[in-house]
């Protein structure tokens, strides 16, 4: 006989999920109405309020996601070979990634060149013809090709092989000695808030299509060490009132500085300082985040799984149903409150039965949207035992 691994579900990962999930609503519909980049469509009349919302925002939620996708790696592979993971990877990342991009993503392009330019293409079919062969801009926000916001699909399939090494050397019987010692120093709340330096330094290496794989690999990775010993969830806890404390005082600061400060040369002390302290309320919130969802989340509820299922699908094909949303929503005579409201609820509505009547109702839906529908059984969060 081999050992035993018990495995204890974490609802708090799944709750935490889930909310990033939903915060994408509010936050692509502001993304119609804020002043800093291009959409694929956007009101006439923009919002400072809202543009500062996503500013706020975009500190922590894909951080979130890919800190919770790096845990659940970790969780994976207390139970899975590297052989199961890697197939699940492909089914549940790449067959997905493939297909929205494919299918899910043309939309968004054909709607940003009609409502950037004001007419239709001759056709959807010569409009794909142009989307797939031309890369001059991969935001796509005018139409060119882009894998949208399936880029995150895209980074978290390709981050999950890259850290696969990592992930089995920190597992390991061998690593186990190493980052015993390793974990005691790093889980030193002290210790552990210095990996913002760490963070900031990453955000200066490339980030093809406005977005830094670098960054996020590091997010991943620090998910799965602190899910591989429950001293730093233990940290997490005894200081999250503190780290919430001191993110409520500097994330306004910050938010002041930049306001005051737009146009400021990156490579000056006050560029350099605003990353940093950017940087800072990063980690601190997500220790907030993590801290207070472990006390507050780690609960079962008889909705949870259902949206443990719903949320990745709703995540592939809510931006398209947003854009075509949006697209006409601005065209209405009312401000822009009621407008993102509007485009935020009915797109988060759409989405949810476009699911619930049409990708979870067979098999090959499932297949391409990464569906894994959970078996019914006995409460997962009592203890499983896996014979190893």
């Amino acid at each position: 006989m081999g050992n035993e691994i018990i495995v204890t579900r974490r609802y708090d990962i799944d709750w935490l999920r889930n909310f990033g999930i939903l915060l994408l609503f509010p936050f692509h519909s502001a993304r119609v109405f804020d002043h800093w980049d291009p959409f694929y469509v956007k009101n006439e009349e923009l919002s400072w309020g809202l543009s500062w919302f996503i500013s706020v925002a975009n500190l922590w939620f894909m951080p979130l996601l890919f800190w919770l996708a790096g845990s659940a790696c970790w969780y994976a592979l207390r139970v899975k070979s590297n052989e199961h993971f890697i197939k699940e990877r492909f089914k549940r990342l790449f067959i997905p990634l493939l297909f929205g991009i494919l299918i899910i993503v043309p939309p968004q392009g054909y709607f940003a060149i009609l409502s950037h330019t004001g007419e239709f293409p001759d056709s959807y079919f010569i409009f794909l013809k142009s989307f797939f062969s031309d890369f001059s801009d991969l935001s796509g926000y005018f139409g060119t090709f882009t894998p949208a916001h399936l880029w995150f699909i895209l980074y978290l399939f390709v981050l999950s092989f890259a850290a696969l090494p990592v992930f089995q050397t920190i597992k390991g019987e061998k690593g186990k000695r190493f980052f015993d010692k390793f974990h005691k120093r790093l889980s030193h709340p002290a210790i552990f808030i210095l990996i913002f330096i760490v963070l900031t330094l990453s955000l200066k290496l490339p980030s093809p299509g406005g977005q830094n794989p670098f960054y996020y690999f590091l997010l991943l990775l620090m998910g799965y060490i602190t899910c591989s010993d429950e001293r730093y969830q233990q940290m997490f806890n005894r200081i999250r009132l503190k780290a919430l404390i001191v993110v409520l005082i500097t994330t306004p600061l910050w938010i002041v500085l930049v306001a005051q400060n737009q146009g400021v040369k990156e490579f000056s002390i006050l560029g350099i300082s605003l990353i940093f302290l950017r940087s800072l309320n990063v980690l601190l919130g997500l220790i907030a985040i993590l801290g207070f969802g472990n006390k507050y989340l780690n609960i079962q509820h008889r909705f949870l799984p259902y949206f443990n299922e719903a949320a990745f699908p709703v995540y592939i094909i809510h931006q398209s149903v947003l854009v075509a949303v949006g697209y006409y929503m601005i065209k209405l005579d009312i401000g822009v409150m009621p407008k993102f409201l509007i485009i935020m609820i009915l797109t988060l509505i759409l989405s949810v039965l476009i699911y619930d009547l049409i990708i979870k109702r067979t098999k090959i839906t499932q297949y391409v949207f990464g569906v894994k529908i959970r078996r019914t059984g006995p409460d997962l969060k009592q203890a499983k035992k896996v014979i190893s």
